[in-house]
């Protein structure tokens, strides 16, 4: 009877150590992948914080854009403006004998 006592705990004892490391390797592997979900959600949130920011600087360069656009048309009538005040000097300037330099 102490034979079948010896031989039932050898007969426990072996898978018993088998099924605890194997409990432990799934659990660590349950770890790793709950942390693995964890850096890819941080990551996520980083891009996703990246993109908005882009979004962002894109909507802002499109408004320096327009108003770069406005500036150039002003400039233009400006030199416009200049140009003919220049030719209707010219002409008072000619039509009155009048020293312009």
């Amino acid at each position: 009877m102490a034979q079948d006592y010896n031989m039932s705990m050898k007969d426990w004892f072996i898978p018993g150590i088998t099924v605890v490391f194997a409990a432990g390797i799934s659990f660590a592997s349950l770890e790793s992948a709950a942390q693995d979900t964890e850096d890819l959600s941080k990551r996520v949130v980083v891009l996703e914080s990246k993109s908005g920011k882009q979004e962002i600087v894109d909507i802002k360069i499109e408004g320096v854009e327009k108003r770069l656009d406005k500036m150039e048309d002003l400039m233009g009538k400006m030199v416009e403006i200049q140009q003919q005040q220049a030719i209707n000097q010219a002409k008072i300037c000619t039509a009155t004998n009048a020293d312009c330099d």
